[in-house]
């Protein structure tokens, strides 16, 4: 039988040497992956380059596919844990909040070694992660992080994680790429592969090197987790600031839900069904950016209305079209005003709830 793999992608050579008691929890880690993955090869410590080669292997679709839905199987059970954006206001608002996050995301994942994340997103005021483990878990995992920001973020002291089961291959990687497309879709600054807060640059890229937090002073270490020096693994690596997602996130378990790296840029770039129906399960916001929804008004312009651009519509036909775009793509008030060239007002007039936003 093969050796059995690890779903994280932290460096695994001589890891058993020298380790000093900072080090438990790492170890635990590693334990708890290898039992999930028993009996998956494909995830080896040599990295992205051999788990790719095994795939060139697999001439057929379904050879491929039956391997994906063989790497679910040897996990679970998975979720989308979600906190809501509609209600709690702005909490992350400059580059040294998101990197305190991060950091205590990592934090989070090493004292919780049997929550296994395979993705998240930070945004200015709400998380989304992909994960493996059992619900009351997650939630403790939750309320760790919930009472850190607290100190820092009093907005964030009443706010509620949601579980949203999930159950199959395809449902997982729905959930995979709407979490990874979440900062993209927010800030037209990032694409999916740039956004620097969650797990989305990580997947089919290179990971960036960074230095160990062995070589980090302890006052360094003690203003990035604005606490004590925290019980982390020395050989996970900081880049920007933050430790590292790839150093506890289950991110090649990720990937291997997809046959390949084509497969993933198709879900992330066309995948729009899928995308709808989620984001009214998670009762979320805008899930198009502005460029992708142009794309999907010009046709529903021409199917729905029989004119060929967004100019030749009445007036009434713009008010149709801003309740369809608030109701089927979950489009905020500024979205709509920004496709439909419809005024402030009267987009606030048509939806008087959702007015500042």
């Amino acid at each position: 039988m093969a050796k059995a793999a690890k779903l994280t992608d932290r460096p695994q050579k001589d890891r058993f040497r020298g380790r000093g008691p900072e080090d438990k929890l790492f170890v635990h880690r590693e334990a708890v992956f290898v039992d999930k993955a028993r009996n998956i090869n494909h995830l080896s410590t040599k990295g992205l380059s051999r788990w790719t080669n095994k795939l060139r292997t697999m001439s057929t679709f379904t050879e491929r596919e039956r391997y994906c839905n063989a790497t679910f199987q040897s996990g679970g059970p998975y979720w989308h844990a979600y906190t809501s954006g509609k209600e709690t206001p702005l909490a992350f608002a400059c580059g040294e909040d998101f990197t305190f996050v991060m950091n205590l995301v990592a934090q989070a994942a090493a004292l919780f070694p049997n929550v296994t994340i395979i993705a998240f997103e930070v945004m200015g005021n709400h998380f989304h992660f992909v994960v493996s483990a059992e619900g009351d878990l997650v939630r403790r995992f939750w309320e760790y992080i919930r009472k850190r920001l607290a100190r820092s973020f009093p907005s964030m002291k009443g706010v509620v994680l949601a579980l949203k089961p999930i159950t199959d291959l395809q449902s997982l990687r729905n959930n995979i790429v709407y979490s990874n497309r979440n900062g993209y879709v927010a800030d037209p600054a990032y694409t999916p592969f740039s956004y620097p807060w969650g797990t989305g640059r990580y997947y089919f890229l290179d990971r960036p090197r960074g230095k160990t937090l062995a070589r980090i002073f302890v006052d360094d270490k003690r203003r990035m987790f604005r606490c004590r020096t925290p019980a982390l693994p020395s050989g996970w690596e900081v880049s920007n600031g933050y430790v590292a997602p790839w150093n506890y996130c289950a991110v090649k378990f990720g990937m291997a839900m997809f046959r390949d790296a084509h497969h993933y840029f198709m879900m992330v770039s066309k995948n729009v069904e899928a995308y709808a129906e989620l984001a009214a399960g998670l009762d979320d916001g805008e899930f198009l950016t502005d460029t992708e929804l142009f794309a999907r008004l010009s046709v529903l312009v021409r199917s729905d209305y029989d004119v060929s651009s967004i100019k030749d519509l009445t007036k009434p036909q713009r008010f149709d079209l801003a309740r369809k775009l608030r109701y089927e793509f979950r489009s905020s008030n500024g979205q709509i005003r920004r496709m439909l060239g419809l005024s402030q007002y009267e987009i606030d007039s048509i939806f008087p709830l959702t007015a500042a936003r």
